[in-house]
């Protein structure tokens, strides 16, 4: 058997299985909360896995591991971050967010910001289009990831690849809705976070025969500095740590295609058993990026493009069938992301942008409406990820900074304020959103969304504080 047939049928193997269980579920979304939320069904397994295996996208494989691949584990303080945000995510926000989305009947996350703050319908719709602005770039990011993949695992144009991937993903994610979704995030997430444990130490034990013969090669081959954890010395060392750990994991508050997997859960209380389930999975894959760019620093020491460390690892190692199944597990982590944010683009186009226009439309024709609205949504991430120039790190960076700053302050306001006015809200999204374009080119070193959530927290409470003053 050729090395192409032994990868194709890996490959195959994968969405076989991914097809069927979007089938499955395809006949059991009869309305827009089952479509959209699972019918707020979904046990704590599925709600932990789910929105952990959002988050992570191709960034987990590529991205993370490319970046502590050119810098060192200087910048493992990015998981530190992540780790400690997403648990404040889930103390904080989580809780909060399922009861008072149920309370409201909100079927969006637009939807539930509209409501919590009194907003008028226009809200809606602008935040809808705010997040689905977002969302392109974060698709694209997931495209230009698979693209490579295919690239590499094929050898296919990048262009041929990155189509291939739009038409699985949308028609997938058309299939079955969140509870499909989640199911797959389920055994997705689970083979990914198997895989990068596994590959690591297979390096390790094949190849080196054992951590303390690893370790004794690394330091001879690696530059000291690689090891270090922190960048430099003196106070602005702390500075910068302090910045690294702030710069990712505030974007955690504000991303919709997380925050959606806490309105789907089927008991309120049994957050607390899945914030145990999603940090422990968390802390897990994180830990197993950072071994795969410290072997991949060892063993390809001089690799070209970083971001390809993991799939030039496997590809190195491992015959086609099974570098083809293990490299299914960026598939798997990509598509869990795409998926998410496709869905939740599509509920915010059929649901809230044109249910705020007041059509007469049935229920039932808003799911099929926001059905083909999901063929139509990433059109625009495949304009983006169509200049190979692009990469991963870059083009999630930019959307998560985007969604985290338009909508982080705003949900700790929403959820933990009542005074807070429709004319503050708009304040708060709108000079969220433009921070986070506007600043990075202002080169400063504070991380955006820190200076995001700074801005536009304190123009929602001043604008607050004035309306409600005329208001008296």
């Amino acid at each position: 058997m050729s090395e192409l047939i032994q990868t194709i049928s890996a490959f195959s193997l994968y969405f076989i299985t991914l097809f069927g269980i979007g089938i499955y579920f395809y006949k059991k979304n009869t309305n827009e909360t089952d479509f959209a939320l699972g019918n707020r069904s979904l046990n704590y397994w599925l709600t932990a896995i789910s929105a952990q295996a959002s988050d992570m996208s191709d960034w987990l494989f590529m991205a993370f591991p490319g970046v502590l691949y050119a810098h060192g584990l200087c910048e493992s303080w990015i998981a530190v971050g992540l780790v400690l945000f997403m648990g404040l995510t889930w103390k904080l926000v989580a809780p909060k967010l399922r009861i008072l989305s149920e309370q409201h009947g909100s079927v969006s996350f637009a939807s539930f910001l509209a409501q919590q703050l009194k907003c008028s319908s226009w809200f809606k719709i602008l935040s809808s289009i705010i997040c689905m602005y977002f969302f392109v770039f974060y698709i694209a990011a997931g495209l230009i990831g698979l693209g490579k993949v295919f690239q590499t695992a094929f050898g296919i144009d990048y262009h041929t690849g990155i189509i291939i991937s739009l038409i699985i993903t949308v028609l997938y994610t058309s299939l079955g809705g969140l509870t499909a979704i989640a199911w797959s995030d389920l055994v997705q997430g689970t083979f990914l976070l198997a895989v990068l444990c596994f590959v690591p130490l297979y390096t390790i034990f094949t190849q080196y025969n054992s951590f303390s013969h690893f370790i004794e090669i690394s330091l001879i081959t690696v530059p000291q500095n690689f090891f270090s954890f922190i960048p430099q010395n003196g106070i602005s060392a702390l500075v910068t740590t302090a910045f690294g750990i702030m710069s990712w994991g505030l974007g955690y508050f504000g991303q919709p295609h997380i925050l959606v997997n806490f309105m789907g859960i089927d008991d309120p209380k049994k957050i607390k058993s899945a914030q145990v389930v999603g940090l422990t999975w968390q802390i897990l894959a994180l830990s197993g990026a950072i071994a795969v760019a410290i072997v991949g620093k060892v063993f390809l020491p001089e690799l070209a493009n970083r971001e390809l460390v993991f799939i030039t690892l496997v590809k190195s190692l491992f015959s086609p069938f099974f570098a083809g199944i293990i490299l299914c597990a960026v598939l798997a982590a990509t598509i869990s992301t795409i998926n998410t944010q496709t869905l939740v683009s599509a509920t915010l186009f059929g649901h809230d942008i044109l249910g705020s226009l007041n059509l007469n439309i049935s229920q039932h024709t808003r799911v099929m409406i926001q059905r083909v609205a999901i063929f139509f949504m990433p059109l625009a991430s495949l304009y983006i990820a169509w200049n190979e120039s692009y990469n991963v790190l870059e083009s999630v960076l930019y959307a998560w900074n985007g969604l985290g700053s338009s909508f982080g302050p705003l949900t700790l306001l929403a959820l933990y304020t009542n005074w807070i006015t429709p004319a503050g809200a708009y304040a708060t999204l709108v000079t969220g959103a433009a921070t986070s374009i506007l600043w990075p080119h202002l080169g400063t070193t504070v991380p955006t969304l820190v200076a995001s959530y700074i801005i536009a927290s304190s123009m929602g409470i001043v604008i607050s504080w004035i309306t409600k003053r005329k208001n008296i």
